[in-house]
């Protein structure tokens, strides 16, 4: 059975004869109810001093906790973030080797129409030289037949037969 320190100091003894000494049983039961009562006042500190660490340790766990998940989600959220960087990447690798491929087949088409247009003008500068060429001779050949002349009156005739020389050879050019 527990006794407080008021129980101690109101403790009442049976008295025989020759019993003890009131006064010094009564001063004995003062003294050890003021150290009961401090002993009783510190472990209530400690009691209360217990309550506080307890509770801190509770947050302290709780706080662990929370940053165990935040470091996992972190974590999470970094593998995400990798993983979508490493797809984008692909994506855009992939766009560009597309983009490549249509640009070097759009520079091989314009290539091959820029070839085909060199080849066309290279034909029609060879056709144009060779009508240029017929039409230098045939006016070499019409400057053979015009006369020498010698007066003024040869000339009129020759101008007709150049004049109609040219008619004739234009037309056939």
């Amino acid at each position: 059975m527990k006794h407080t320190p008021l129980d101690i100091q109101h403790m009442e003894f049976t008295t025989a004869f020759n019993g003890y000494n009131r006064r010094q049983v009564r001063d004995f039961l003062t003294a050890l109810s003021d150290q009961t009562e401090e002993l009783m006042r510190e472990v209530q500190k400690l009691k209360d001093e217990l309550g506080r660490k307890e509770k801190r340790i509770q947050d302290l766990q709780a706080a662990e906790l929370e940053l165990k998940r935040a470091v996992i989600a972190a974590e999470r959220i970094g593998s995400e973030m990798k993983q979508n960087a490493k797809r984008e990447s692909e994506i855009i690798l992939r766009e560009a080797a597309n983009e490549k491929e249509g640009i070097i087949k759009d520079a091989e088409s314009r290539l091959r129409e820029a070839r085909y247009e060199i080849a066309r003008l290279e034909r029609e500068q060879q056709l144009f030289r060779e009508q240029f060429r017929g039409m230098l001779h045939a006016f070499e050949r019409t400057l053979d037949k015009v006369p020498v002349m010698t007066d003024g009156v040869d000339k009129e005739k020759s101008q007709k037969k150049l004049d109609n020389s040219n008619s004739a050879t234009g037309s056939s050019v």
